[in-house]
């Protein structure tokens, strides 16, 4: 699940303009590019030379340091023979170029399709984050780096507090105390999880150059293969296994589309969750083993993050609403702590 901000588009003359800083031959043709981060948008560019995706940074992602790490990470990973879509260098060498305040990058275009839930897929996602956790352990950065993630975070806390007025602004009719309720619910679960991940030795853990976001929107396929993995903008310095629970929660996590949100399944698909920890173990942190079982409570940690925050921001989850989705959350992280021995049992296997 990914949730988004509404934002303006590329503005036509400024985005023609940044395009001029790029040797890519005369513009045919451009396209708003569809998905991804409404507060980074896109747009498809044709030019003789072939098919590029310009790219505008989200406010607060676009400081020099930050540019500079993910860009050395994805240029790190290309050079590895990792699938990725590497920024192209503009006339004056940089990956990056600035016009009127705004950040701009310039991509090729990858031909390829999006998730379709297959293990064979799952497995191939794992390879590649296993792929990117051998680069980024490589990896020597000297200034600063973002690092931080989801567990233990105050922020996560303070969001559950504000979502209920939130939906409340969006849907008056909801029953606050419930929605307080609710959140107080999920607040005890993220606490229990995050207490748990402590007692298992999360401080004697080192960090790591990991990508910080891999989910199936930003994996391209070519059947069951990876095509490319996209967006390093959330690239950081964290645990390996804080990235890998992550991503194993979104490619393991079951589709609810086209349903009300009540009905979507709480319970993880077994089969990609073997699958993506199987593809992981080719490339990827040789110690998860020994920590496997932070993995669970990281996982619950995980998911209430990701929907917490929007939530508190606009009551909504994208266009779904808020109060649904944090339902779903709540049974999601229930189901998960109540399985946690077989989810680590059906880990290990997989990483033997």
């Amino acid at each position: 699940m990914r949730s988004d901000g509404q934002v303006r588009g590329i503005d036509p003359a400024e985005g023609l303009a940044a395009l001029e800083r790029w040797d890519i031959g005369g513009v045919e043709r451009t396209e708003p590019l569809a998905g991804g981060s409404r507060s980074s948008p896109k747009w498809v560019v044709t030019t003789p030379r072939g098919a590029f995706v310009l790219k505008r940074r989200a406010p607060g992602r676009s400081t020099e340091e930050r540019l500079a790490f993910s860009h050395a990470f994805v240029q790190a990973a290309e050079r590895a023979g990792v699938p990725v879509a590497a920024p192209i260098a503009s006339r004056t060498g940089r990956t990056h170029e600035v016009l009127a305040g705004a950040v701009y990058e310039l991509f090729p275009k990858v031909a390829g399709h999006r998730w379709t839930r297959t293990a064979e897929q799952a497995l191939a996602a794992g390879e590649a984050l296993g792929r990117l956790h051998e680069v980024g352990m490589r990896m020597a950065w000297h200034g600063p780096v973002r690092s931080g993630s989801f567990h233990g975070s105050m922020t996560v806390f303070e969001a559950l507090r504000r979502a209920p007025a939130a939906i409340r602004a969006v849907d008056p009719v909801i029953d606050e105390r419930s929605a307080v309720g609710l959140c107080e619910t999920i607040g005890t679960l993220y606490r229990e999880a995050s207490a748990q991940v402590e007692d298992l030795g999360f401080d004697a853990l080192g960090a790591q150059v990991v990508h910080g976001d891999l989910h199936p929107g930003n994996v391209l396929f070519e059947g069951d293969e990876v095509r490319a993995v996209i967006d390093f903008d959330a690239a950081r310095l964290e645990p390996a296994v804080i990235d890998f629970a992550n991503s194993l929660l979104q490619f393991a996590s079951r589709g609810g589309h086209g349903t009300a949100v009540a009905a979507w399944p709480a319970e993880l698909n077994e089969n990609r969750l073997n699958a993506f920890t199987q593809g992981y173990r080719l490339h990827g942190d040789s110690g998860l083993e020994a920590i496997v079982e932070m993995v669970p409570p990281l996982m619950i940690e995980a998911c209430i993050a990701e929907v917490s925050i929007p939530v508190a921001q606009r009551g909504l989850f994208g266009s779904l609403p808020g109060l649904d989705v944090l339902a779903l959350v709540r049974r999601k992280a229930q189901w998960i702590h109540q399985h946690a021995g077989g989810v680590v049992r059906r880990l290990r296997a997989s990483l033997a």
